[in-house]
């Protein structure tokens, strides 16, 4: 509570993430930009630099001007958190702002970074070395030796230059200036977010899976994409409203069954925060019930699924410059408010929350349609599936490794046990396979039964610790051997 922590703050004084302002003017957005070039800061408007309770007249009613003030003259555009609290009568008003994820903020074109209790001013040189040290840390940030400047569709840039430029209000930028400015490009070179953003053709480097299921096995429509990131962000979204219920209200308005506005920035998220060096593509499965969204990339180690869904959450995307483009590009509003909206539009729409499980390597976000789901009737199809000794073509489901699983029902914990289902079908058609070829490599035994190499070294191993398989020489020249008891 604001309330609470205001003594602290008296008594801390100000510091490199803490201000006092007798009011708002031009030095109070300064300071936003060098505490969001920095760690983050706190602004208190209504006391003095000797700690002195002045108050904010008529602070409320200001709010949304200087809200307004901020957005218009910080490049990118800071979303301060604005909060109020009375103390002895008077109005304090307390304006926070995070570390922005994408550095550095300028304040009517001019850089700022804190220094103890000070704001300074910083060189343009500055900047351009700091942005530089800052993108060196990100992936897509760094220079692709195979590709340079020709080898990016043109076409494209100009659509997206044209975008921005309309989002902007502004005139459009020579396409060699908006790459440098962007710092997509240097020299003939190019950045690895240039070519994905920017692809002339196909490729899987980017591929996105998608799938309708009609059961919890068997797919009725299914799509890969593999184009560059906008595209796939479009046609990813056009494909999931494809599949989605459609109600027609009392008043023949159509009500969907999931928030748009949620679905669009589950899957940006997907796309920005994507490692595109691992060999997992993103997933989209479609379900009557529900949508799993699953993405490379692990959460850092010390973000708990509980602060992911906190107003303290710092976004730090994985993919700075591909969440820049997207940004300036209307594809959402700001930063670290993602996870929150989502959260918050199931909610309105009268849905139960999204579920977010972390794995190792990956995150999975799933989305319901209804209050409860199917899940019930899905459960017992798939046991069914099962024990009728069935084709079951779907991917398997990966364990499930949540922080925090005390809120789960007795209907959700029990599909996180279908993995232990999924493997004891798929360990009888392990053994027919070696039955017909003992020879089998590794990699055809995951061909032949839709899964990836990783999924059955993983069965393998379970196999070979419950004594019904065992190796006899190496992978190359060796073979299988089945136990009597199998």
């Amino acid at each position: 509570m604001l309330s609470d922590k205001l003594p602290i703050w008296l008594k801390e004084g100000e510091s490199e993430h803490l201000a006092f302002r007798l009011f708002f003017g031009h030095e109070t957005i300064e300071t936003l930009v060098a505490f969001a070039n920095l760690h983050g800061g706190v602004i208190l408007l209504g006391i003095s630099e000797l700690r002195e309770i002045k108050g904010i007249p008529n602070a409320k009613e200001n709010i949304d001007q200087w809200m307004h003030e901020i957005h218009a003259r910080t490049t990118p555009r800071l979303f301060p958190r604005i909060e109020t609290v009375e103390v002895d009568g008077k109005t304090i008003v307390a304006i926070s702002v995070a570390e922005y994820p994408v550095k550095p903020i300028a304040c009517e074109g001019k850089y700022y970074k804190r220094i103890a209790k000070f704001n300074q001013e910083i060189s343009v040189r500055e900047a351009i070395d700091f942005r530089r040290q800052f993108l060196d840390a990100h992936w897509d940030s760094n220079l692709r030796p195979d590709k340079t400047i020709i080898d990016i569709s043109f076409k494209k840039l100009h659509r997206l230059i044209e975008r921005i430029s309309r989002k902007k209000q502004c005139s459009p930028e020579d396409p060699l200036a908006f790459l440098r400015k962007y710092g997509l490009s240097e020299g003939e070179a190019i950045t690895n977010a240039c070519w994905l953003l920017l692809l002339p053709d196909e490729t899987s480097e980017t591929a996105i899976e998608l799938g309708r299921f009609a059961s919890p096995t068997v797919t009725s429509d299914t799509l890969t994409l593999k184009s560059d990131l906008f595209t796939e962000a479009e046609e990813a979204m056009r494909f999931i409203c494809k599949h989605i219920q459609k109600e027609t209200q009392m008043d023949e308005s159509v009500q969907l069954q999931y928030p748009l506005k949620a679905i669009r920035e589950l899957i940006v998220n997907m796309i920005i925060h994507r490692d595109y060096t691992s060999d997992y593509n993103s997933i989209v499965k479609i379900f009557d019930g529900y949508i799993e969204f699953y993405n490379s990339g692990a959460l850092p180690d010390d973000l708990s699924i509980k602060q992911l869904l906190s107003d303290t959450f710092i976004s730090q995307p994985r993919n700075c410059q591909i969440a820049e483009l997207f940004k300036d590009a209307g594809m959402f509003e700001e930063y670290g408010s993602g996870i929150k909206k989502i959260h918050s539009a199931f909610v309105d729409h009268g849905l139960r929350p999204p579920e977010f499980i972390r794995l190792p390597g990956r995150l999975i976000v799933r989305v319901f349609g209804d209050v409860y789901g199917n899940r019930v009737q899905e459960k017992q199809e798939v046991v069914n599936a099962v024990n009728n000794n069935e084709e079951i073509s779907v991917q398997e489901e990966p364990e499930f490794i949540e922080e925090d699983t005390n809120n789960y029902s007795d209907v959700e914990s029990e599909r996180l046990n279908e993995k232990d289902e999924h493997f004891s079908k798929r360990k009888q058609q392990v053994i027919q396979l070696i039955l017909d070829d003992n020879q089998i490599p590794l990699n055809q035994i995951a061909q032949k039964l839709n899964v990836s190499k990783r999924t059955i070294l993983r069965d393998i191993k379970k196999m070979k610790e419950e004594k019904i398989i065992e190796r006899i020489g190496s992978e190359k020249n060796g073979y299988w051997k089945i136990n009597d008891k199998s």
